[in-house]
């Protein structure tokens, strides 16, 4: 399945390839910090060569945030919209900015040590301090 999403002012549009029905919520600083929020939550791109810009990918703004990973976001409203990490071999879209109902199997919290203490975890939700094993080789900058 396909699946497209925009920034907040709309000058921005997307589509993209298959997405991972498993979320990511990341409870770092720089998560908070980029989204203003207490996390963000991300939907995995399958294939990342199926990601373009349909409308306004001149305006795309690029924050690198850390040695590995990246923030594109709209220059004209700052929605955060997307993370590439380790140099665009991995992309990650904003699961709010889709158009279009994810179907969600799973999520998992990832660097828990960093959350804000008014959010309370399930028990029984996956929750890592820091990277989830499969992004253990990057190391943490906050």
């Amino acid at each position: 399945m396909n699946y497209s999403g925009s920034c907040l002012c709309g000058k921005m549009r997307y589509e993209t390839g298959e997405l991972s029905a498993e979320i990511d919520h990341c409870h770092c600083t720089f998560c908070q910090k980029s989204h203003g929020s207490a996390f963000a939550t991300y939907a995995g791109v399958i294939d990342p060569e199926t990601f373009k810009w349909v409308h306004g990918g001149e305006d795309v703004g690029r924050y690198q945030s850390s040695t590995h990973s990246a923030r594109l976001f709209c220059k004209a409203c700052g929605s955060p919209l997307a993370a590439e990490i380790d140099g665009g071999k991995l992309l990650g879209v904003t699961v709010a900015t889709l158009d279009d109902e994810l179907v969600i199997k799973s999520s998992l919290h990832a660097f828990t040590r960093s959350k804000v203490k008014w959010i309370e975890i399930a028990e029984e939700d996956t929750a890592y301090d820091e990277y989830p094993p499969a992004f253990s080789h990057f190391t943490a900058t906050d």
